[in-house]
């Protein structure tokens, strides 16, 4: 999936900030535009692109949206956060505005009483917080005040005032790529009063599977004793997608067609995350399709559930493709 480069909201004559006080958190906000119209709208210009295949893909556990809470020591209020079902959001990813569309989070966050405010320490906890869940780091820098004006809009600084960063603080965004969806974040401190962030997640979007015909199946069992498969997973679940479902029946067909043959499925995973958490996911997924193998009409007998994690790679933990390849289903003949 390519993110589209944002083309401009809107553009105005410069920007300023609202001064924090009393305890109400501070934000960016564009001046009025001088101008009588919007400028037309006109057609995106070539230019950078932002492709999410090629960011690792996360299985940590996570538990409900918007997944992150303020690390120890630091806490947000009702008063102080909000959720939008559905909005636009722009990422500054280094050189460019991407525009993310889902749910979206904000929230300000403060020292909590008693504890005396530390930006750096705010953001080295948010930074460990977020890495630790397999979140990778587009951009940390201040973002030239020519590209913000661009995006920052009275309405869009109006509806995110909790989570908006100062456009004189550097801005820090990262992404955490999941097989059905993706984390953003956006996220700074600012000055000794606090910090923010802005938390979005993607709709849930099925990776497109390839099927291998029942009769393939068969030509690879009879030349290797085994075959890879793609069943697609939510991450960091053994739920299967209903995009798999077909790949499944051409199984079913397979031991229906030939009533002596008994299949192992092995899961395999990736090396994200710890080795003994991808051997207990893998043997859950590899469980799962036996479950729905069963449910096709199988003789569960037939069948036996393997988890093998990463053990047994077939690509290059290194790279987006051989991650990739290394998550699979195999089905051996035993």
């Amino acid at each position: 999936m390519k993110y589209p480069l944002l083309f401009p909201l809107a553009l105005f004559a410069g920007l300023g900030t609202v001064a924090c006080s009393g305890g109400e958190p501070a934000a960016p906000v564009a001046e009025e535009s001088t101008a009588q119209a919007p400028p037309p709208v006109a057609e995106e210009p070539e230019g950078p692109s932002f492709d999410i295949t090629e960011i690792p893909v996360s299985d940590a556990p996570l538990g409900e949206f918007p997944y992150f809470s303020p690390p120890p020591g630091y806490h947000t209020t009702d008063k102080l956060s909000s959720t939008v079902a559905r909005d636009v959001f722009p990422f500054w990813v280094g050189d460019h505005y991407i525009g993310v569309e889902g749910r979206i989070h904000q929230a300000n966050i403060r020292a909590v009483e008693g504890k005396v405010f530390s930006a750096i320490e705010l953001a080295a906890e948010i930074d460990s917080l977020i890495t630790s869940a397999g979140g990778v780091k587009l951009a940390d820098m201040e973002i030239p005040r020519a590209r913000s004006s661009e995006v920052l809009t009275r309405e869009l600084t109006t509806e995110y005032s909790f989570g908006l960063c100062w456009p004189s603080e550097p801005v820090r965004t990262y992404v955490v790529h999941r097989t059905d969806k993706d984390i953003w974040i956006h996220t700074c401190t600012y000055g000794d009063i606090g910090g923010a962030w802005i938390i979005a997640e993607t709709d849930t979007v099925e990776p497109a599977a390839s099927v291998l015909p029942s009769e393939q199946l068969q030509q690879k069992l009879d030349a290797d004793g085994k075959v890879a498969v793609q069943i697609n997973f939510a991450s960091d679940s053994a739920d299967i997608l209903p995009g798999s479902m077909p790949q499944l029946a051409q199984i079913g067909a397979l031991l229906d067609g030939n009533a002596d043959l008994r299949l192992s499925v092995n899961g395999h995973t990736d090396d994200t995350g710890t080795a003994d958490r991808n051997l207990a996911l893998s043997k859950l997924r590899a469980e799962a399709v036996v479950a729905e193998l069963r449910a096709l009409g199988v003789d569960g007998g037939r069948l036996e559930a393997r988890g093998l994690g990463r053990m047994q790679p077939v690509g290059d933990n290194a790279t987006a493709e051989g991650r990739a390849a290394n998550r699979r289903v195999e089905l051996v003949a035993l």
